[in-house]
Formats: C-alpha cells, structure tokens, sequence
C-alpha cells in the first residue's frame, strides 16, 4: 500500500476488511497507547506459560493489526518468541467450535507450518500421528500397550506402542491437503475428533504440549513460541472456550494471547484472568474521545490531502462510532460516491452523506429485526448477560451495538442506524 494520490487510490487504500501486515507498519496509529504500552510490557516481562493475555473487543477495533504487528512494537519480540499468529476465520471457520478443534488446530499448525527441515518435521508428523491412533484405540478399547513405563512426557512422545486400532481418525487425511486445511473442509472428520477426544481434552492438552516441547527440541532456536488465536470473538457458540475450559488454555506450554468476545471480559475477569480491551473510550456522554487520532488514521493513508475536504472527515469520524473498520468504509463508500455518483475529484459533505446512507441501508432488515434490543441499548447503554445474550452476540458481531470501556462497559447504538430505529 502506498500512500493515495486519487479517489481510485483511496479505494484501495480503505479496505475496512483487511487489517495493516507487518510491512505495512507505517501506516499504523496508535489509537490506544497507554493500553498498548501495558500490554506490550507485562507479555515481555510475562515468564509464566499459564498467564493468558486476552484481547477483548469486536470485529474492527484493529486487533488484528495491533497483533500484525507486535514486534515492531518491541524488538525483543521477534529475538526472544517464535510467533505464531493462527486466524480463527482460516482454520475454524465452521459452526460449533469448541476447546477439541482449538487444541487440534495448534497442533496441526505446528506441523503444517514451521522452520523445521523435511526429516524433521515428517519426524514430528509421524510422532504426533501416533499418539492421536493411541489415544483413539484407547478410546476405542482396542489398545494393548507393550510399553507403558514411561518417565515424562517428552519420553511418552517417543514410547514404543503398539496399537492393534483401525485407522479411524486418521483415515480421512491424506498427503494432499495440509492437515488444518483438510480438518477445516471435512465436516466428518471433524465429528469423528469431537467423538474421540471430547471426554479426554486432558489427553488431549498432553499431546499437544508434548508436541510443542518436541518442536522446539527439534527446531533448536532458544526462542519461546508466542501462541497468538486471533478472531475467535468472531465465531458463533463458543463462550463455552473462555468459561468452562479456561483451565485448559491456561495449561497449554508456551506463551499465549487469545482474543475474546468482548462481553465475556467479566466473566473471566471472575476467573482471575485478566483481559484488555482495545476499544474507544467515550465520555460521561458517551462522546468519543481522542478523535483527532482517528484523523490521523485517515490522513495517514492520504498523499494528496485536497482529496478529502475537513467537513468530511470529521463527519465520518462522527458517525463511525470510533469503530476503525466503519470509520474505513465510510471514506472507502464516499471514494466510490464520488466518483460514480456525484462525478466529483474530491470526498466531501454529501459524498460522505451518501455513503452513510449505503452503509445504513446495508443492516437496515438486521436493525429492524432487532430493534427492541437496539432501543433498550440506546436508552440504558448496559446490557443483562443472562437475558441479552444471544441477541447481544448477533448485534456485536454485525455491528448495529458497539462497546466501550471506562472503568466499566458502555454499550452504544452503530450511530448510522440511529434514523433507522422507531
């Protein structure tokens, strides 16, 4: 990306869907600041593998970008952790996700992706694959073991077993696809693991942190491995993950940072576990404060300021409720209005109108279907968890309610469905 010099380069430039890589660093703004000093410092200084770092937020507060791009932010990052950074919308983009499809996923990742050479990594292949047969057949009371004096993990990894097992499971693979990629796309297999291995997620966490032992035996770096699971607040029915199976993650070996639906930030707060939100604060009027970084945001991304008139940004800033992905849209909907429609070379006043209306007009059925939910949030800004849940889940995800944190959550209507609401 470069910076825009032309309405068509604005376009490009504003994709509200795809988070800033790590080469693209100079466009970064660091909205959140003191939030991201505190957060940066306490995962370095961080020497405890059951620490879990959460990042609670919804879909466009930059998360993504901030864990794009972590070792720009502290150079010890990249010298210090091997990072790992797994896209829940890649590897999990399927309906009832739970703790087993999280901990197959790492260990599938592990294998799929890595520094190791050939030998090696068929090495830990082949090794991994057997303890998933094992632990099937033991399941599947077929399993006669010749060995099982084993001395710790490490050794359990590299146990001589013999299992007298069909092959079940591992079946439905092959050596064409990756193994997450293939456990991604075969609905069959993934209801074969959750038969096999739901009542034994401790067996289960045991393999993969003897995995993750044995890859970094083998990949010989002294680096630890940072685990980063982005996007999984983005997933339907998975509350489950960050309640009853806390204690799982917690116990993964390596270091973590797990994002998080952000009105489960509570809940596990209860738990003693901490979360950071990287969300907007609003004043005691629920206004948004710190805009003038939000501007920033815009004319980071600009060459040619004329392009965008001063009444525009500030209107689009205004209505994205300091949302980052909706404050990108609108300018990258004006660019198109612009251009299409009113035929003009820069973004102004009605350009940015105009593309409110489009973007209004894109959750109009959704806002309507819920709009008792979105008034009571409107007047009263606090939700009840037991009873809002559901709805607050669909509302969060599509962005008709956005959050807030001062001390406490503050929830607020997306202010461009604000005329749309009766």
């Amino acid at each position: 990306m470069v910076k825009a010099k032309t309405l068509d380069d604005i376009y490009n430039n504003f994709e509200g869907n795809r988070p800033l890589s790590e080469n693209e660093y100079v466009f970064f703004v660091d909205i959140y600041d003191k939030k991201l000093k505190r957060f940066i410092g306490n995962i370095k200084r961080n020497t405890n593998y059951q620490n879990i770092f959460f990042i609670a937020g919804q879909r466009g507060n930059g998360k993504s970008t901030i864990l794009n791009n972590l070792k720009h932010k502290n150079s010890d990052f990249e010298k210090s952790y091997e990072i790992r950074h797994l896209q829940a919308k890649d590897l999990l983009n399927y309906n009832d996700v739970d703790i087993v499809d999280v901990l197959l996923i790492i260990g599938f990742d592990l294998i799929d992706n890595n520094i190791l050479g050939e030998d090696e990594r068929q090495k830990l292949e082949n090794e991994f694959k057997e303890k998933l047969q094992e632990l099937e057949s033991l399941n599947n009371g077929e399993l006669e073991q010749i060995q099982s004096n084993t001395k710790n993990e490490s050794e359990n990894l590299n146990a001589n077993v013999e299992v007298s097992a069909k092959a079940g499971f591992l079946s439905f693979f092959t050596a064409k696809s990756t193994l997450s990629g293939t456990y991604k796309t075969d609905e069959n297999i993934r209801k074969e693991a959750k038969k096999i291995y739901k009542f034994k997620t401790k067996d289960l966490l045991n393999m993969i942190n003897s995995l993750i032992k044995k890859y970094k035996l083998l990949s010989n770096t002294g680096k630890e491995i940072l685990l980063i699971i982005d996007g999984l607040e983005k997933l339907n029915d998975i509350d489950e993950i960050f309640t009853e199976d806390i204690s799982i993650l917690r116990d993964i070996e390596c270091y973590k940072i797990i994002t998080m639906p952000v009105y489960l930030k509570e809940t596990v707060d209860v738990n003693d576990v901490k979360a950071i939100d990287f969300t907007m604060e609003v004043d005691e009027n629920g206004k948004i404060k710190n805009q003038d970084l939000l501007k920033d945001i815009i004319l980071n991304r600009i060459e040619n300021i004329s392009l965008v008139t001063e009444e525009a940004i500030d209107l689009a800033i205004e209505k994205s409720g300091g949302n980052l992905r909706q404050l990108l849209n609108i300018i990258q909907t004006a660019s198109t209005e612009a251009i299409d429609i009113f035929e003009t070379d820069k973004i102004g006043i009605d350009e940015v109108k105009s593309a409110i209306e489009v973007l209004k007009g894109q959750l109009a059925s959704r806002t309507q279907m819920y709009s008792k939910f979105l008034n009571k949030i409107k007047n009263t800004h606090i939700i009840d968890t037991a009873s809002d849940k559901e709805e607050l889940t669909i509302a969060l995800q599509s962005g008709l309610v956005f959050a807030y944190f001062n001390g406490r959550v503050y929830y607020d209507i997306n202010p461009i469905i604000e005329d749309n609401l009766v």
